[in-house]
């Protein structure tokens, strides 16, 4: 069982705290000169933080973590050595006026966010807001250098800030209910709940893919609801029925099982996880699962967890993952 942490709650501690420096210069509410204090706390705490984050959200198998805490550290990165440049007093960077690419390169970021904000609809309501408003911070900061305007720049320093304050609410939340092991805080509970799947042999026989060439089977339990021994004993029926119809050599094969959403019910919990081990015993070469939440929680699959545990015991090559 792996013992990472959840790094989501520092990614997103950087990213508030650094954007609500930032956003208090546009915003009007403090000096121009404030950013050069702001200059190495991005460097720092937004840039390497974040990289930091998305490095070990990687490690985690969360794509989405990855590619968010990825682009905005490395967005933090850039502004940094941005502003270095132009403080340099040998440099003539800051003569030139680019007002059309600047316009467009928050633009571009509006529309990656855009896109990022998409995803959080099956995430939590935090990451919703939080996404919406930094889309609309980056679309107005692009309309007021296209502008000129100086109240639409105000403007995107008040949404950006209410940005940098939701990111910030998200990742005490996170550490709050973590720490508490339950949700204290609101706006983290997932808003996407999968379809009842209805547990039977023949179901689960397609839910269960080969790939000859590795010898891998790939069993996608994501979102089964475990409640009773028929469900147990339809999961066995269909993996047996998969490994004869697949044929593979010896009838051994490496597992991949997505249990992602899944709820097994205290009453079976304990033959489940004798029937999973029975099945590892006869069936499997290694396996690896994916099991915890995504993005926006890390609990709420410690059935799952207990019950890996227990059948971890086993002499195979086990590795257990983030999704």
């Amino acid at each position: 069982m792996t013992t990472l942490g959840n790094p989501a709650p520092l990614g997103l501690l950087a990213f508030g705290i650094t954007t609500a420096m930032l956003m208090s210069v546009d915003a009007g509410w403090v000096e121009k000169e404030f950013e050069i204090l702001i200059y190495g706390y991005g460097v720092f705490l937004g840039g390497l933080c974040q990289m930091l984050v998305a490095i070990f959200e990687l490690f985690k198998g969360s794509s989405f973590s990855f590619a968010v805490f990825g682009c905005y550290g490395a967005f933090w990165l850039g502004w940094a050595i941005v502003f270095a440049e132009r403080a340099r007093s040998t440099s003539s960077f800051g003569d030139f006026e680019y007002a059309k690419g600047q316009t467009a390169f928050y633009a571009i970021w509006g529309v990656l966010t855009s896109c990022f904000f998409v995803i959080t609809l099956r995430k939590n309501m935090c990451l919703i807001i939080v996404f919406a408003l930094l889309a609309v911070t980056f679309f107005l900061l692009a309309a007021a250098t296209g502008t000129g305007n100086a109240y639409v720049k105000i403007a995107a320093g008040y949404f950006g800030f209410a940005t940098a304050f939701g990111a910030f609410y998200t990742g005490i939340a996170e550490l709050i209910n973590e720490e508490w092991g339950r949700h204290v805080l609101p706006g983290l509970r997932p808003l996407y709940n999968p379809e009842r799947f209805v547990i039977t042999t023949e179901n689960i026989r397609t839910r269960i893919s080969y790939h000859t060439g590795s010898n891998t089977m790939l069993l996608e339990f994501r979102g089964m609801q475990i409640r009773n021994m028929a469900s147990v004993q339809a999961i066995k029926k269909g993996v047996d029925a998969a490994i004869i119809e697949f044929e593979p050599p010896e009838n051994k094969v490496h597992a991949i099982v997505d249990y992602k959403d899944v709820l097994i019910a205290d009453a079976v919990a304990t033959e489940y996880w004798s029937m999973v081990a029975d099945i590892q015993r006869k069936y499997y070469l290694s396996v690896r699962r994916f099991h915890a939440t995504s993005f926006g929680t890390n609990f709420g699959n410690e059935d799952v967890a207990a019950g890996m545990k227990k059948v971890d015991t086993l002499d195979l090559k086990v590795q257990t993952c983030h999704s």
